[in-house]
């Protein structure tokens, strides 16, 4: 047994002007495509969950949501 090899996408950003036509599907895609080559078997992603869309976004690219962290200021 191997251990699961995991691909973080650190951070994304299109510009609002350059949203709605497709690029960050592709960036996740050629991001997908560059993972699975080396070697990866997921692939995962940080979203504030404030930032309702861009979980929409990644839920369209098919990530889905595997835990929650809370926090709290002391």
């Amino acid at each position: 047994m191997r251990p699961v090899q995991v691909a973080t996408l650190v951070s994304m950003y299109v510009r609002p002007a350059h949203r709605g036509g497709g690029l960050g599907a592709r960036l996740v895609a050629q991001f997908s495509a560059w993972a699975k080559k080396k070697g990866a078997d997921l692939a995962e992603v940080t979203a504030y969950s404030s930032n309702a869309d861009a979980i929409r976004f990644y839920e369209r690219n098919g990530f889905t949501s595997q835990s929650v962290t809370l926090h709290t200021a002391l």
